[in-house]
């Protein structure tokens, strides 16, 4: 025991200093120790099962977002067949619109064909009467004047330029209806 009465420690110090030592170990390890610990391992629980929670959250999320890209996929064909449904329909209403303008415009077309047909009728009726009319006039003045040569000639000619005149007239007539 030289070197420890040389340095100025006393063996017996030293083992009572030992041996409060390790009674202090025995109850730090008892009462502080075994709680701390205790503490720490249902913190290290706690994380753990915050840090799983969190990936669960995670994987939900990410389902979510490929659920989400999912349906935003079939909301974009929906849109675009929609959008495809009504020019299908626009243009169909369009053959219609056009198909319908046509009809009118082939009726209306026949109607005043038929109308220009009765004009004309009209007017071949009236040219008629009218010519019956003249050569009855001319017929009577034929038979009240006595009749030359020279008389009956220009009677012709008279009746021959009336008949002309009417033509012409039932012409300009039926062109401008």
């Amino acid at each position: 025991m030289g070197v420890l009465e040389q340095l100025g420690i006393e063996w017996r110090m030293m083992v009572v200093n030992l041996v409060g030592f390790l009674i202090l170990l025995a109850l730090l390890k008892r009462f502080a120790f075994g709680p701390i610990g205790q503490v720490l391992g249902e913190r290290a629980s706690t994380v753990e099962a915050t840090l799983d929670d969190a990936e669960r959250a995670k994987q939900t999320a990410l389902a979510d977002r490929r659920s989400m890209d999912e349906q935003l996929a079939r909301l974009d064909e929906r849109a675009d067949q929609i959008v495809s449904d009504a020019q299908k329909r626009a243009e169909d209403k369009r053959r219609e619109i056009l198909k319908h303008a046509e009809e009118q415009s082939h009726q209306i077309l026949a109607e005043g064909e038929r109308s220009v047909e009765r004009a004309a009728e009209e007017a071949r009726a009236q040219l008629r009467q009218e010519t019956a009319e003249i050569a009855v006039g001319i017929s009577e003045r034929a038979l009240r004047e006595s009749l030359d040569e020279e008389r009956q000639a220009a009677l012709v000619d008279a009746f021959i330029a009336d008949i002309e005149r009417i033509a012409a007239e039932a012409q300009s007539g039926s062109a401008g209806q």
